[in-house]
């Protein structure tokens, strides 16, 4: 079973990891709006030379303008460049509000005014990258077959819906997706609508059925999905069964292509046999962004984390350092490679020497002022982040793979299994909980 696997462009410091492990690891790629309205040149560049060929998708993020102000504003007080850019492409009524009010429903009363914002948006999606890819020097040097610069879908406007705010949001969501249907050329790319919602929406019966209703009646191609702040190694046994029941009714029987943004290994699982296809594909983002906040709440201290991947988790390194050595996997190379992980990264790093492990954990200390005077504080260095993401993206290449290819469903429960057992006496019941709690929702049937 085919699962694709997608990328989320972050910054232009990560280009470079879409051609990691390998050429042809990713099937696309998803590109936010307010990135391509800033600096369309360089995503140009960037999609014709690190991505020849690959599909591309512009999340319009319009969802953007409707939270509160600050979420869109720099120290300054003023609106992101990159945000008010975008603002001044889409036009009313986010030009003249953005960084002063947020959108409400009421904004778009107007069907006329609707309907010229849902254009623009498209318009923009069409036009911005491809207008810079015809232009480019690269362009004339690749083959037809790279030459195809439109957007695999176009993707309506939409807004966040959570349980109180569904009644108001779902209706404009639905007709922006409605107009958007209507006004695509479905010959040059798909009709997408997206689906992103709160926590709360997902485990309410009533709230996901209004959900796939409204979106059934309409003549779209497929749906690109969000659920805000969803980490699957923590949520709960509702919240995931939530996430495949909106997942699978979207889908409609897998003539809907449904792509999660943000999807960890429960999410890869999902689109392969244990989930039965209910999602077509899952994307990340370069290390981060199997979870993520769709209003930011502001980045922390950087830690080095190892990927251990059994657990199919990210672990701060001093704990995965505590783990490997009680369990005595840090004795030796061989002994190392057989038990936690042999990816090519792995094996360039430790070079036969066990010590060498510790370059996935190396730092500096800096001094950083706080409220209450100056602190020491460690911080991985770039060699060991970038140590660290090319073992994360191998292992991620392998979990699409082996949950693609592996068609027996009861493999791949018994790998969770192997894992929870290997890892429950060394790192601790709540290291391996998600393990046992993914295997009974995909088997219900399984003990746990």
């Amino acid at each position: 079973m085919s699962i694709e696997h997608w990328m989320v462009f972050g910054t232009f410091a990560e280009q470079r990891h879409f051609e990691y492990p390998a050429k042809g690891t990713y099937d696309g790629v998803v590109i936010n709006a307010n990135m391509a309205a800033h600096a369309p040149g360089g995503l140009a560049a960037f999609l014709l030379e690190k991505t020849a060929g690959m599909q591309y998708i512009i999340d319009p993020l319009t969802h953007a303008f409707q939270h509160g102000c600050k979420a869109i504003l720099n120290k300054e007080g003023e609106p992101k460049s990159s945000i008010r850019r975008l603002a001044e492409i889409y036009g009313e009524p986010v030009a003249s509000n953005v960084g002063k009010i947020p959108i409400n429903p009421e904004h778009f009363s107007d069907e006329k005014v609707l309907r010229k914002f849902v254009r623009q948006c498209l318009d923009f999606q069409s036009n911005q990258l491809k207008e810079q890819m015809v232009k480019s020097k690269v362009a004339k040097y690749l083959d037809d077959d790279k030459r195809e610069f439109h957007p695999y879908a176009l993707v309506a406007p939409y807004f966040y819906l959570t349980e109180s705010t569904l009644d108001d949001w779902l209706p404009k969501n639905l007709d922006a997706a409605l107009i958007a249907s209507e006004l695509t050329d479905s010959s040059k790319s798909l009709r997408f609508a997206s689906i992103v919602v709160s926590q709360g929406i997902v485990t309410d019966t009533e709230a996901r059925r209004r959900i796939i209703e409204g979106y059934s009646k309409l003549d779209i191609d497929g749906f690109l999905f969000w659920v805000d702040a969803l980490d699957e190694q923590t949520a709960s046994k509702t919240e995931l069964r939530g996430l495949l029941a909106l997942a699978s009714g979207l889908r409609k029987n897998g003539e809907r292509f449904v792509l999660n943004l943000h999807g960890g290994y429960f999410s890869i699982l999902a689109a392969g046999a244990l989930g039965n296809g209910v999602l077509t594909g899952v994307a990340h983002g370069p290390e981060f962004g199997e979870y993520r906040e769709v209003v930011p709440v502001g980045g922390g201290i950087p830690i080095a984390k190892y990927y251990i991947p059994q657990l199919h988790s990210r672990v701060r390194y001093r704990d995965a350092l505590r783990i490997f050595r009680a369990a005595g996997w840090l004795d030796d190379a061989d002994k190392f490679h057989a038990e936690v992980c042999n990816c090519a990264e792995c094996q360039s790093v430790l070079d036969g020497d066990i010590a060498n492990f510790k370059k996935f954990g190396e730092g500096t200390v800096k001094s950083i002022r706080r409220k209450h005077g100056i602190v020491r504080i460690e911080f991985p260095t770039g060699e060991t982040k970038l140590r660290c993401l090319r073992h994360y993206l191998q292992r991620k290449k392998r979990e699409y793979d082996v949950a693609a290819e592996e068609a027996n469903r009861t493999i791949l429960l018994n790998n969770l299994r192997e894992g929870e057992d290997k890892f429950k006496s060394i790192a601790g019941l709540d290291a391996v909980a998600h393990l046992r709690l993914w295997r009974s929702i995909f088997s219900p049937e399984e003990e746990t």
